[in-house]
């Protein structure tokens, strides 16, 4: 797989956690969702790295920008 493989695997990971955010969710939801879609691009990321020893893991990571809308959701967290 090439760069241009890489990029439009990252750039389906951030169109969905757009749609994500922008859809009418609750944030409880949204939560959940991105949760999962981050474990997929941790998930793919492992499995890239094994398919080209020189895949830049961080760059990926930035270029899907599934983390900063995962961390920036507000939710309430309820304990027993």
């Amino acid at each position: 797989m090439t760069r241009k493989h890489f990029e439009m695997i990252a750039r389906v990971l951030n169109n969905r956690a757009r749609a994500i955010i922008n859809s009418s969710a609750s944030n409880e939801e949204k939560h959940y969702a991105l949760f999962e879609l981050r474990t997929t691009m941790y998930n793919f990321c492992d499995e890239l790295e094994k398919e080209n020893p020189k895949f830049d893991k961080i760059r990926f990571i930035n270029k899907c920008n599934v983390n900063r809308p995962f961390f920036n959701l507000k939710v309430d967290i309820v304990t027993s």
